[in-house]
């Protein structure tokens, strides 16, 4: 910022020593009683303007006022000065002004007024007039005395005149002892901007008088207004504005001294500091000023962007530590014993005409997680934009600092586009990113299987819900359900009920067994678990495909690449808080199928499901594998591994299957509770009053044929798979 600007623009800061210290004393030991506010001055003025009717009581007012130091008369001494001026007539006043020793006495002051240039000897000459006429009409007039040294002063440095100006000084202080004898010399000063003598004189006042904070006010418009003054300006300034700390005016001037020196910043600070005090720094440095230093201090384009930077990834840091803690602390109440609570205290009917009675904590643990999940979800798709920005303004960086190097490797600036562009639309594309079917294996209606349908309808209706719309036969052990739709989320459109059944379970599992496994699949619509697991799938969806996105682009740089890590983090933390949404649901399931078919049955059916159908998948998919390889495959898989279950897997090894899952380890980030936490928190619950332990294989029309069907199916899949892969190795 030029030094000329701002000293033009600290001229409205004269008046802080010319006008209320020539015109009224310096300080006052109290304040007058009777001095109106600045709007009552203001009101006044324009009801009852200064003319010779009305200036004898102006007169009166104006004198009555003359001690007021806070400045809230300076507009009625300013009108009277330029009344007294329009009234004179060369060097005369007329009647009834001519006879009028504080009319004289204002009109002598008016030269003495600054107006942005050095006032001279003829201005003092001037006023010397004017002022000897108030001394003659009123020889104990103290002001007349001390503004009639003034203008001597400003005609002379010695001599006669300069003796003269410090016998009127000594009769001002004899008259009013409040008057400072170092006044003239520092109003002379200043008046003739000799800025040097003024920050000297102004200095050694105040050392004379340490409570004059007048002589504080010129010290520091004198460093700030000297141009030729060596070193900054900002210090010489502070040490006077420590001795009076709270002052506003020094506070604005302290930051024109700042803006002097380059500290607009600073500056800023100093101005909203006085702001804070009660004076508005406008009426002390100009609104030019005051606006001048506000843009330099504004916050350019770069930082603008680095504090957008910050804020983003401090606030979103902050949110991912929330959800993180949300995710740990709520993780606690679905993580071993403490499931137990989550369950609640068992009432004395667990089931009421067929139906399972709910518990409390049920719905007040969904909301709570509905909530932080819905928010995260939501957090996550306002900071895509901002990635995506993020991605092409570093990008744009990058270009830029290439484009001034001596020579442009081309290639390196294709490579930093194609590279920077292919994450930002990895990312940006993330949002449209809709998940497949998640159906696995051979549909089949109720004309197929019509007493499955017949077990499906029976347990829909227990557990209070519509039964599933369509059935999948999967050839693995994998049982479960989701829901289906159109639209964002698949919340538009028909929300089709989908079951997923997996064969190889249904040889082991009895017909009570199922129907237990089946009420805990319905136990999540019928607890909208469904609903809510659309969102967070689909939230770990998005990530993943920008992840995969950003690795397409750049690779193992991702390691260094800050929107990579980003994303990785929001990632775990949502998933440590679905973690144990997703846990707590599990266990309201169990805990549903254990009150309509007995937690026996269903211990009995999880235990199946979890040895049976895991060692089917550990041994059946590599031998599928290798028997490819061979140009060979299975006729019925399920033929061979029951022949393998039985001939080759003894009870001893069985066991020790069974013990492995029992010590499994927990974990917060699992979407399920371990098999031993799942056993323990329904091991209190009643048992069934009756079975059926006909199989479940039974319930299918042709098993047989079913079996070769799916292994058709998942042998056909697995060489579909097999295929890619070769031509992704040859590729």
């Amino acid at each position: 910022m030029p030094i000329r600007s701002i000293v033009a623009g600290i001229l409205v800061g004269c008046a802080l020593f010319a006008g209320p210290c020539l015109n009224r004393r310096a300080a006052a030991a109290t304040e007058p009683a009777a001095i109106p506010s600045a709007a009552e001055v203001r009101q006044l003025l324009q009801q009852e303007p200064i003319s010779v009717q009305t200036w004898p009581a102006w007169r009166g007012r104006l004198l009555a006022w003359i001690g007021d130091t806070n400045r809230h008369t300076d507009p009625a001494y300013d009108a009277a000065r330029a009344f007294v001026q329009a009234q004179a007539r060369g060097n005369e006043l007329p009647p009834p002004l001519a006879d009028d020793a504080f009319a004289w006495y204002l009109l002598g002051s008016v030269p003495l007024q600054p107006a942005g240039r050095p006032v001279g000897s003829a201005e003092g000459a001037t006023a010397e007039k004017a002022l000897r006429r108030s001394i003659k009409l009123d020889p104990n007039f103290a002001r007349a005395h001390r503004n009639l040294a003034v203008a001597l002063l400003l005609q002379a440095s010695s001599g006669p005149k300069h003796q003269e100006a410090l016998r009127e000084m000594a009769r001002a202080r004899q008259l009013d002892p409040t008057l400072s004898a170092r006044e003239p010399e520092v109003w002379a000063a200043a008046l003739q901007h000799r800025y040097g003598d003024l920050e000297r004189l102004s200095l050694q006042a105040l050392a004379e008088e340490p409570g004059n904070i007048r002589f504080a006010h010129t010290a520091a418009f004198a460093v700030i207004y000297n141009d030729k003054r060596p070193g900054p300006r900002a210090p010489a300034v502070k040490a006077v504005l420590d001795r009076f700390p709270n002052d506003g005016t020094l506070v604005c001037l302290h930051g024109a001294a700042l803006a002097l020196d380059n500290d607009a910043r600073a500056a800023q600070k100093e101005l909203d500091r006085a702001r804070s005090l009660g004076v508005d720094p406008a009426a002390v440095l100009s609104p030019e000023l005051v606006r001048q230093i506000e843009k330099a201090a504004a916050p350019g384009p770069l930082e603008w962007a680095l504090w957008g930077i910050g804020g983003f990834a401090g606030f979103y840091a902050a949110v991912m530590l929330l959800m993180a803690g949300t995710g740990v602390i709520l993780a606690q109440r679905t993580r071993g014993s403490k499931a137990l609570e989550l369950l609640g205290d068992q009432p004395e009917e667990l089931v009421r005409e067929g139906q399972v009675i709910r518990s409390r904590g049920e719905s007040a643990l969904a909301r709570l997680y509905s909530l932080a999940l819905f928010t995260g979800l939501i957090l996550f798709y306002v900071a895509i934009p901002f990635l995506v920005i993020g991605l092409l303004g570093v990008t744009a960086l990058l270009l830029y600092a290439i484009f001034l190097l001596p020579r442009i490797p081309v290639k390196l600036v294709v490579l930093i586009f194609v590279i920077g562009g292919g994450m930002a639309w990895g990312v940006l594309k993330s949002i449209f990113t809709r998940p497949g079917s998640g159906s696995f294996g051979i549909p089949k209606t109720s004309a197929d299987c019509p007493q499955v349908y017949q077990v499906l309808t029976e347990v829909a209706k227990r557990v209070d819900t519509e039964p599933v719309d369509e059935v999948y036969l999967a050839p693995g052990s994998s049982i479960g359900v989701h829901q289906e739709g159109r639209g964002p989320f698949g919340v538009l459109g028909v929300k089709r009920r989908v079951l997923t059944l997996g064969l190889s379970t249904m040889h082991f599992l009895t017909v009570s067994e199922l129907k237990a496994i089946l009420a805990h699949e319905y136990a999540h619509f019928s607890h909208r678990d469904t609903f809510y697991s659309r969102f967070i799938y689909q939230v770990h969806l998005s990530i993943e495909h920008a992840l995969g996105g950003m690795a397409d682009a750049i690779g193992k740089l991702n390691y260094v690449n800050p929107f990579y890590w980003f994303l990785w983090l929001y990632y775990k933390a949502y998933s440590l808080l679905a973690a144990g949404h997703s846990r707590s649901r599990e266990f309201l399931a169990d805990r549903m199928a254990s009150s309509l078919y007995g937690a026996d049955v269903f211990t009995s059916a999880l235990t199946k499901v979890c040895t049976d159908g895991t060692l089917f998948e550990m041994t059946i998919y590599d031998n599928i594998s290798r028997l490819l390889e061979e140009d060979k495959g299975f006729v019925n898989m399920y033929e061979a591994f029951r022949s393998f279950r039985n001939e080759q897997l003894n009870e001893q090894e069985r066991e020790e299957l069974y013990q492995k899952l029992l010590d499994e380890k927990g974990s917060l980030f699992a979407s399920h509770p371990t098999f031993g936490e799942r056993v323990e928190a329904i091991a209190t619950m009643p048992r069934a009053e009756q079975t059926d332990t006909t199989s479940a294989l039974q319930l299918f029309p042709n098993p047989e044929e079913i079996e070769k069907e799916l292994t058709d199916f998942l042998t056909g899949f697995m060489h579909h798979v097999r295929q890619l892969q070769m031509q992704s190795a040859q590729s």
